[in-house]
């Protein structure tokens, strides 16, 4: 025989209360340890990383040329993206010149387009008049293929280098041409920006410029 349900005393009833409330908190506080737990591992990984960059940036900018080309090519053949731009970033600037000039070609390997940016500081009105009539000061120069066995970069057309219409690179000299267009050379400073001057081949107007390579 099943006996009656006894009612609930009010000092269980305010027992049942408490301990409801403590669950509460806790399954509350559970959570938020999880993520303290979470961000604590991330931090470790944040650490460890960025050392190893670091570690890999001074070996690219040191002073030991050899050991700062291997590197480069260490990190390059990884493949990962974060260590490919971290190898350049750094190479562009580095202390060795065979090690700037091979994160030169890897940059524009790497680009659908260049942009040319023209220095119009100091132009009177006809002399800006006549750069926008030509290219403007800004102007992006779609690239159409590369052959990486003479560092080239064809502006139009495919197959072989197009002497008339292409960038070549040798060492930390970029040469620009566009057939009865431009004519350019530029060259990548210690800074790990490429300046120089372009000309308008029809006027034969010389402008300082520079290519953007970020």
């Amino acid at each position: 025989m099943i006996g009656k349900a006894r009612p609930l005393t009010s000092g269980t009833t305010i027992w049942l209360r408490v301990a409801a409330s403590c669950l509460g908190l806790c399954l509350s506080v559970l959570p938020a340890r999880s993520q303290d737990l979470a961000i604590d591992a991330l931090i470790v990984d944040i650490d460890q990383r960025s050392g190893q960059y670091r570690q890999l940036t001074e070996i690219l900018q040191g002073a030991d040329a050899a050991r700062a080309l291997a590197a480069f090519d260490v990190m390059l053949e990884t493949g990962d993206k974060m260590m490919r731009e971290t190898a350049i970033a750094a190479a562009m600037s580095a202390t060795d010149e065979r090690l700037r000039a091979r994160a030169l070609w890897e940059t524009l390997l790497q680009k659908d387009s260049v942009t040319l940016v023209v220095n119009t500081e100091g132009l009177d009105d006809d002399a800006r008049a006549a750069l926008d009539s030509w290219i403007g000061a800004v102007s992006t120069w779609g690239i159409t293929d590369r052959i990486s066995e003479t560092q080239c970069l064809n502006l139009y057309g495919a197959g072989e280098c197009r002497e008339d219409y292409h960038l070549s690179v040798s060492g930390l000299k970029v040469d620009m041409s566009y057939r009865g267009k431009i004519e350019g050379g530029l060259t990548l400073n210690p800074e790990g920006l490429l300046f120089g001057e372009v000309t308008n081949v029809t006027t034969k107007a010389v402008y300082p410029a520079t290519i953007q390579l970020r």
